[in-house]
């Protein structure tokens, strides 16, 4: 990772979702961006290249205003992790699918998230809707095919019901596809990893976070900006928060980055996560976050966004209790009228793209509050 010579004013740490685009993605994401709000703005801002394209931890692009160097965007790697953890044999997540149906239907998962959220639990049951209507659907589909058969055409049982059995199975990459085009494959794979972190299932993550904090507790010794800011969206969220809490357990963090540092989750889910009692180690990072004195943190979600705890307090929906002030500042935007959805049905079949609406940027007029470019490159920022 290479730094310019001239001081870095604000360097933010960014933690994608469970997103398997990597970088790359995100690079093109933050270009198409930024050109919109210098336009908007009318400032010569410019995108320098990504760097760091081979390095397992951590790639960077730097913002230029004119000749002045005014941030850095630092992309955290865990997507690896996510693609490793990325099932594309759809075996493997129909039996993954069928224990996180086992908690979330019978042993109290969907109810303890629908008191919290009831869009987050809604999301959480959609792929099993969905699979389950399907299964439903391809099971009479093939008892009335088999049935026609056997009677009407007079065919031998065994034939009539051998014949349904096919097409039946003919049509479940249909499905599949439907699945997939709709980001319900998606979805689930993300469930499915979260429910696995939540079961202390998992032996990557942890090791990856201490990498990453020992790596950003060197860039800020070595090349230290002026603000430095840790940025997690969507499943990030949880990811960005145990670093900071892996940033707070370095020896050094007090003296030389607290006080610069800052965080920001967008879309959070924290309880997806934190609902789960084998979430132990999760539940001591954000104990650790809010002990005293507390890094500023500000909290961003959106009741039109049904992917995130809109609203939600982390800490009361991992069952933590905190003494006041409350902690995070939670903030709520509106983020339907960015892309101008008005109905409920434009609402449900647009949670995609609306999901990242929090890393886009917009008029004045449609920013609802908060717009991503603003906070890093505003008056204010």
């Amino acid at each position: 990772m290479q730094h310019g010579a001239q001081a870095i004013n604000r360097r933010v740490y960014f933690l994608s979702g469970f997103d398997p685009r990597g970088s790359s993605f995100y690079y093109r994401l933050f270009v198409e961006q930024l050109k919109t709000y210098a336009a908007r703005s009318g400032r010569p801002l410019t995108v320098g290249r990504r760097r760091g394209q081979s390095d397992p931890l951590l790639s960077s692009w730097h913002v230029q205003d004119g000749p002045t160097t005014v941030l850095e965007v630092v992309f955290l790697h865990w997507d690896d992790i996510v693609r490793d953890h990325w099932p594309r044999n759809p075996l493997v997540i129909a039996a993954q699918g069928v224990r996180f149906a086992l908690w979330y239907l019978l042993r109290g998962g969907l109810i303890r998230i629908a008191r919290l959220c009831p869009s987050v639990a809604l999301c959480g049951f959609y792929p099993l809707l969905f699979f389950g209507t399907f299964a439903v659907l391809l099971l009479l589909l093939a008892l009335l095919v088999g049935t026609l058969l056997s009677g009407a055409v007079g065919l031998a049982n065994p034939l009539a019901w051998g014949v349904s059995g096919l097409l039946v199975l003919a049509l479940i990459p249909a499905v599949w596809r439907l699945a997939d085009q709709q980001g319900v494959i998606w979805l689930f794979r993300s469930i499915l990893f979260t429910h696995r972190l939540g079961q202390a299932r998992d032996s990557a993550l942890r090791p990856r976070l201490i990498e990453l904090a020992e790596r950003i507790v060197a860039i800020e010794r070595d090349a230290p900006a002026a603000r430095v800011e840790l940025v997690g969206h969507s499943s990030g969220s949880f990811v960005m928060a145990m670093l900071a809490a892996e940033l707070r357990r370095q020896p050094t963090f007090a003296a030389d980055l607290a006080p610069r540092f800052s965080l920001l989750s967008l879309g959070q889910n924290f309880a997806n996560l934190g609902v789960h009692k084998g979430a132990a180690a999760f539940h001591d990072d954000l104990r650790t976050l809010a002990a005293v004195p507390r890094l500023p943190w500000r909290d961003v979600t959106s009741r039109d966004d049904y992917l995130c705890f809109a609203g939600v307090d982390p800490y009361r929906s991992c069952g933590i209790a905190l003494e006041p002030p409350a902690y995070p500042r939670l903030q709520l935007i509106n983020l339907a009228q960015r892309q101008g959805l008005s109905s409920w049905w434009a609402l449900i079949t647009n949670q995609f793209p609306l999901h990242f609406q929090y890393l886009q940027t917009a008029a004045p007029q449609l920013q609802g509050g908060f717009d991503y470019f603003e906070h890093l490159l505003g008056a204010d920022a």
